[in-house]
Protein backbone atom coordinates (compact mmCIF):
# COMPACT_ATOMS: atom_id res chain seq x y z
CA UNK A 1 0.00 0.00 0.00
CA UNK A 2 1.41 3.52 -1.09
CA UNK A 3 0.37 6.67 0.96
CA UNK A 4 1.64 10.03 2.00
CA UNK A 5 2.60 10.74 5.24
CA UNK A 6 3.54 14.22 6.45
CA UNK A 7 4.73 14.82 3.08
CA UNK A 8 7.03 12.01 2.82
CA UNK A 9 5.98 9.07 0.26
CA UNK A 10 5.24 6.19 2.45
CA UNK A 11 5.25 2.39 0.53
CA UNK A 12 4.02 -0.33 3.65
CA UNK A 13 4.48 -4.19 2.23
CA UNK A 14 3.33 -6.52 4.79
CA UNK A 15 4.68 -10.09 4.59
CA UNK A 16 2.48 -13.02 3.26
CA UNK A 17 3.50 -15.14 6.37
CA UNK A 18 3.27 -14.73 9.91
CA UNK A 19 6.44 -12.53 11.24
CA UNK A 20 6.89 -9.87 14.22
CA UNK A 21 10.00 -8.68 12.14
CA UNK A 22 9.58 -5.00 10.27
CA UNK A 23 12.18 -3.53 8.55
CA UNK A 24 11.97 0.64 7.96
CA UNK A 25 13.77 1.75 5.38
CA UNK A 26 14.95 4.94 4.50
CA UNK A 27 15.20 5.58 0.65
CA UNK A 28 16.08 7.94 -2.11
CA UNK A 29 13.74 6.65 -4.29
CA UNK A 30 10.86 4.15 -3.91
CA UNK A 31 12.94 0.51 -3.86
CA UNK A 32 10.43 -1.83 -2.51
CA UNK A 33 10.45 -4.10 -5.33
CA UNK A 34 13.90 -4.68 -6.37
CA UNK A 35 14.83 -5.10 -2.81
CA UNK A 36 11.98 -7.43 -2.06
CA UNK A 37 13.39 -9.51 -5.35
CA UNK A 38 16.48 -9.35 -4.14
CA UNK A 39 15.48 -10.81 -0.56
CA UNK A 40 13.20 -13.84 -2.46
CA UNK A 41 16.60 -14.70 -4.15
CA UNK A 42 18.33 -14.71 -1.28
CA UNK A 43 15.80 -16.61 0.73
CA UNK A 44 15.45 -14.32 3.26
CA UNK A 45 13.33 -14.89 6.36
CA UNK A 46 9.65 -12.97 6.46
CA UNK A 47 9.14 -9.34 7.34
CA UNK A 48 7.09 -6.73 6.98
CA UNK A 49 9.30 -3.93 4.59
CA UNK A 50 8.34 -0.22 5.24
CA UNK A 51 10.22 2.06 2.70
CA UNK A 52 10.42 6.02 2.94
CA UNK A 53 11.26 7.88 0.19
CA UNK A 54 11.08 11.89 -0.95
CA UNK A 55 12.75 12.48 1.79
CA UNK A 56 15.15 15.74 2.30
CA UNK A 57 18.18 13.57 1.82
CA UNK A 58 20.96 15.39 2.46
CA UNK A 59 19.54 17.37 5.27
CA UNK A 60 17.81 14.78 6.97
CA UNK A 61 19.63 11.61 6.77
CA UNK A 62 22.87 14.02 7.96
CA UNK A 63 23.64 13.91 12.03
CA UNK A 64 25.00 17.37 12.09
CA UNK A 65 25.80 20.28 10.28
CA UNK A 66 28.74 19.69 7.58
CA UNK A 67 30.36 21.88 4.88
CA UNK A 68 29.63 21.12 1.24
CA UNK A 69 32.66 18.25 0.75
CA UNK A 70 31.74 16.33 -2.03
CA UNK A 71 30.16 18.76 -4.66
CA UNK A 72 28.86 22.16 -4.49
CA UNK A 73 25.12 20.45 -4.22
CA UNK A 74 25.69 19.08 -0.55
CA UNK A 75 23.31 20.21 1.39
CA UNK A 76 24.64 18.57 5.41
CA UNK A 77 21.89 20.55 7.49
CA UNK A 78 22.12 17.79 10.37
CA UNK A 79 18.31 17.04 10.76
CA UNK A 80 18.64 13.75 11.44
CA UNK A 81 17.53 14.16 14.86
CA UNK A 82 14.30 15.96 13.92
CA UNK A 83 13.82 13.40 11.21
CA UNK A 84 14.18 10.32 13.65
CA UNK A 85 11.69 11.89 16.12
CA UNK A 86 8.79 12.39 13.20
CA UNK A 87 9.93 8.06 13.06
CA UNK A 88 9.46 7.33 16.42
CA UNK A 89 6.28 9.65 16.98
CA UNK A 90 4.39 9.61 13.65
CA UNK A 91 6.04 7.38 10.84
CA UNK A 92 6.19 4.05 13.17
CA UNK A 93 2.77 4.05 15.18
CA UNK A 94 0.87 4.76 12.16
CA UNK A 95 2.45 1.75 10.38
CA UNK A 96 2.23 -0.53 12.66
CA UNK A 97 -1.11 0.12 13.43
CA UNK A 98 -2.08 -0.75 9.62
CA UNK A 99 0.49 -4.25 10.28
CA UNK A 100 -1.30 -4.77 13.13
CA UNK A 101 2.29 -6.69 14.99
CA UNK A 102 2.63 -6.56 18.32
CA UNK A 103 5.35 -5.84 20.49
CA UNK A 104 7.46 -6.32 16.95
CA UNK A 105 11.36 -6.39 16.19
CA UNK A 106 12.34 -3.34 14.19
CA UNK A 107 15.31 -3.61 11.80
CA UNK A 108 16.78 0.15 10.63
CA UNK A 109 17.88 -0.16 6.66
CA UNK A 110 20.08 2.74 5.03
CA UNK A 111 21.94 2.74 2.20
CA UNK A 112 24.15 5.75 1.13
CA UNK A 113 23.60 8.99 3.82
CA UNK A 114 20.64 6.62 4.95
CA UNK A 115 23.00 4.11 6.16
CA UNK A 116 25.02 6.50 7.71
CA UNK A 117 21.69 7.62 9.55
CA UNK A 118 21.11 4.19 10.70
CA UNK A 119 24.60 4.01 12.44
CA UNK A 120 23.26 7.64 13.63
CA UNK A 121 20.23 7.03 15.12
CA UNK A 122 21.43 3.90 17.50
CA UNK A 123 23.32 6.83 19.68
CA UNK A 124 19.57 8.29 19.69
CA UNK A 125 17.36 5.63 20.50
CA UNK A 126 16.99 1.91 21.81
CA UNK A 127 13.53 1.20 19.61
CA UNK A 128 15.68 -1.07 16.83
CA UNK A 129 16.33 -4.34 16.98
CA UNK A 130 18.99 -4.30 14.51
CA UNK A 131 20.93 -1.60 12.81
CA UNK A 132 22.10 -2.11 8.73
CA UNK A 133 24.48 0.37 7.08
CA UNK A 134 24.74 -0.80 3.17
CA UNK A 135 27.60 1.05 1.62
CA UNK A 136 26.63 3.48 4.08
CA UNK A 137 28.33 7.24 3.92
CA UNK A 138 30.62 6.61 6.50
CA UNK A 139 33.41 9.15 5.58
CA UNK A 140 31.04 12.11 6.75
CA UNK A 141 33.50 14.31 8.38
CA UNK A 142 34.33 13.50 12.05
CA UNK A 143 31.93 10.96 12.33
CA UNK A 144 34.47 7.93 12.81
CA UNK A 145 35.39 10.17 15.52
CA UNK A 146 31.80 10.51 16.86
CA UNK A 147 31.31 6.80 17.05
CA UNK A 148 34.31 6.57 18.99
CA UNK A 149 33.59 9.01 21.90
CA UNK A 150 29.99 8.70 22.16
CA UNK A 151 28.16 5.71 23.59
CA UNK A 152 25.05 3.95 21.69
CA UNK A 153 21.40 3.12 23.68
CA UNK A 154 21.75 -0.58 22.89
CA UNK A 155 23.74 -2.79 21.72
CA UNK A 156 21.95 -4.40 19.16
CA UNK A 157 23.20 -6.17 15.81
CA UNK A 158 25.31 -4.43 13.33
CA UNK A 159 25.45 -4.80 9.72
CA UNK A 160 27.88 -3.20 7.92
CA UNK A 161 29.10 -2.96 4.57
CA UNK A 162 30.80 -1.29 1.37
CA UNK A 163 32.13 -1.51 -2.06
CA UNK A 164 35.84 -2.22 -2.79
CA UNK A 165 35.38 0.18 -5.48
CA UNK A 166 33.80 2.94 -3.39
CA UNK A 167 37.52 4.42 -2.17
CA UNK A 168 38.46 5.07 -5.52
CA UNK A 169 38.33 8.80 -6.50
CA UNK A 170 39.86 11.88 -6.75
CA UNK A 171 38.12 13.25 -3.22
CA UNK A 172 39.23 12.95 -0.03
CA UNK A 173 36.51 12.03 1.88
CA UNK A 174 35.30 9.34 -0.13
CA UNK A 175 39.19 8.10 -0.20
CA UNK A 176 38.63 6.94 3.19
CA UNK A 177 35.30 5.35 3.22
CA UNK A 178 36.45 1.52 3.34
CA UNK A 179 39.32 2.46 6.05
CA UNK A 180 36.29 3.99 7.83
CA UNK A 181 33.81 1.48 7.44
CA UNK A 182 36.37 -1.41 8.53
CA UNK A 183 37.22 1.16 11.60
CA UNK A 184 33.81 1.54 12.61
CA UNK A 185 33.42 -2.57 12.53
CA UNK A 186 36.09 -2.97 14.56
CA UNK A 187 35.20 -0.83 17.40
CA UNK A 188 31.58 -2.26 17.49
CA UNK A 189 33.32 -5.88 17.56
CA UNK A 190 35.23 -4.16 21.01
CA UNK A 191 32.17 -2.99 22.57
CA UNK A 192 30.24 -6.46 22.29
CA UNK A 193 27.87 -5.40 19.48
CA UNK A 194 26.78 -8.79 17.18
CA UNK A 195 28.37 -7.56 14.17
CA UNK A 196 29.39 -8.20 10.46
CA UNK A 197 31.27 -6.41 7.84
CA UNK A 198 31.00 -7.25 4.18
CA UNK A 199 33.21 -5.98 1.65
CA UNK A 200 30.87 -6.22 -2.07
CA UNK A 201 32.67 -5.81 -5.42
CA UNK A 202 32.28 -2.51 -7.14
CA UNK A 203 31.65 1.31 -6.88
CA UNK A 204 29.38 3.35 -4.55
CA UNK A 205 26.30 2.35 -7.38
CA UNK A 206 26.75 -1.65 -7.87
CA UNK A 207 23.48 -3.87 -6.60
CA UNK A 208 22.61 -1.57 -3.85
CA UNK A 209 19.50 -3.47 -3.55
CA UNK A 210 21.15 -6.64 -3.76
CA UNK A 211 23.69 -5.08 -0.62
CA UNK A 212 20.42 -4.23 1.19
CA UNK A 213 19.23 -7.70 1.03
CA UNK A 214 22.27 -9.19 2.42
CA UNK A 215 21.72 -6.70 4.99
CA UNK A 216 18.36 -7.89 6.04
CA UNK A 217 18.89 -11.69 5.08
CA UNK A 218 21.88 -11.27 7.76
CA UNK A 219 19.87 -9.21 10.42
CA UNK A 220 16.69 -10.89 10.84
CA UNK A 221 19.21 -14.24 10.94
CA UNK A 222 20.91 -12.41 14.34
CA UNK A 223 17.48 -11.39 15.86
CA UNK A 224 16.89 -15.35 15.30
CA UNK A 225 19.69 -16.16 17.00
CA UNK A 226 18.96 -13.89 20.62
CA UNK A 227 15.48 -15.22 20.35
CA UNK A 228 17.06 -18.53 21.00
CA UNK A 229 19.39 -17.68 23.14
CA UNK A 230 16.60 -15.65 25.16
CA UNK A 231 14.26 -18.36 25.41
CA UNK A 232 17.51 -21.11 26.79
CA UNK A 233 18.00 -18.67 29.42
CA UNK A 234 14.37 -18.17 30.58
CA UNK A 235 14.52 -21.88 30.43
CA UNK A 236 17.05 -22.20 32.86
Amino acid sequence: MKEILDDYDITITPSLEPTDVIVYCNSYGDGTKSILKSCEELNCLPFHLVVISKIDWDADMSPYPADKVISNYDNFEGNADDYLRWMLASLIPHCEKLLRVDNPRRILLGYSMSGLFSLYAMYRTDKFAAYISASGSLWYPDFDDFVITHEPMTKAPVYLSIGDKECISKNAYLQTTIEKTQHIFEHYKVQGHPTHFELNSGNHFVEGDLRQAKGIKWAIAALRRESHIEFHHDAL
